[in-house]
């Protein structure tokens, strides 16, 4: 049997979607930092995982047969039996599962009554479904732990993302491992608004791919209120307006509202 190779930026060359391997087979999927290997046996699926490269390495290929060999030590190993020999398995796109903090490279100021459009990066998550089932999930590169609040009581557990915070889209690096969100920042207040860390509600958005299977959510717009310490967060509907073909590939990990407020604006900015 050939070797089957998949690589590029098209949309139909994304790393999502059903899984094709015959029985015995094993194929490799490189998603930029992440190495992953699935195997179809009889009434199992074998997963390992390995980030041994750069996280900043933005590629994307699929291979099957495998050619690069799994590691004598992956960083993760899981086997799920008892499936099926007729159960097929899919790739799926998901954000976190908690809200993600980004932090700029370069803090800057927002004057009062200013506005400034981000294009603020978070890590993608890989979801294995076996049939209707999803069995299993994991960030395409581990996102760090951070408290995000006022003080050890009042806030909540999220993860901390570095991003650049670009100001200008071209700017922005094309990573198949990274969805990118639009995000509106202004400054309601009277006092100059310093952006040192951004609290994204990644939970509540879905995620589209572009024809150039690149990953975005809707815009958010996150607004400072006059004379009070709290940031009224509105939601966009579909895909940026740039990017107006792009294909629902996610929904939301919770419910809720276009438009909803944090309890403190200074948690969420500080």
């Amino acid at each position: 049997m050939g070797v089957r190779v998949h690589a590029g930026s098209g949309h139909d060359s994304g790393w999502w979607g059903p899984v094709h391997l015959p029985p015995g087979e094993i194929g490799h999927w490189s998603i930029g930092p992440l190495d992953l290997w699935l195997q179809r046996r009889a009434g199992e699926w074998d997963l390992w995982l390995a980030r041994e490269r750069d996280p900043d390495d933005s590629g994307f290929r699929r291979v099957v047969p495998a050619q690069k060999p799994v590691p004598e030590k992956p960083a993760e190993q899981r086997r799920f039996a008892g499936t099926g020999d007729d159960v097929g398995a899919s790739l799926g796109v998901a954000l976190a599962d908690r809200p993600v903090v980004s932090r700029p490279e370069a803090p800057f100021h927002v004057p009062p009554g200013g506005e400034v459009i981000l294009y603020v990066s978070t890590p993608a998550w890989v979801q294995l479904r076996l049939g209707d089932a999803r069995v299993h999930e994991f960030p395409a590169y581990p996102a760090s732990d951070t408290w995000f609040g006022s003080d050890t009581v009042e806030g909540e557990l999220c993860y901390a993302s570095r991003t650049a915070a670009r100001m200008a889209l071209d700017e922005v690096p094309e990573r198949v491992h990274r969805i990118v969100t639009p995000l509106i920042v202004r400054n309601g207040s009277a006092d100059t608004l310093l952006l040192e860390r951004i609290k994204l509600p990644v939970t509540r958005l879905p995620v589209y791919a572009d024809p150039h299977g690149r990953l975005w959510t809707p815009g958010v717009r996150l607004e400072r209120e006059p004379e009070r310490d709290m940031a009224e967060v509105k939601l966009g509907e579909g895909p940026p307006a740039h990017v107006p073909r792009a294909e629902r590939v996610a929904e939301p990990r919770e419910a809720g509202g276009s438009r909803f407020s944090l309890r403190t604006f200074s948690a969420l900015f500080q």
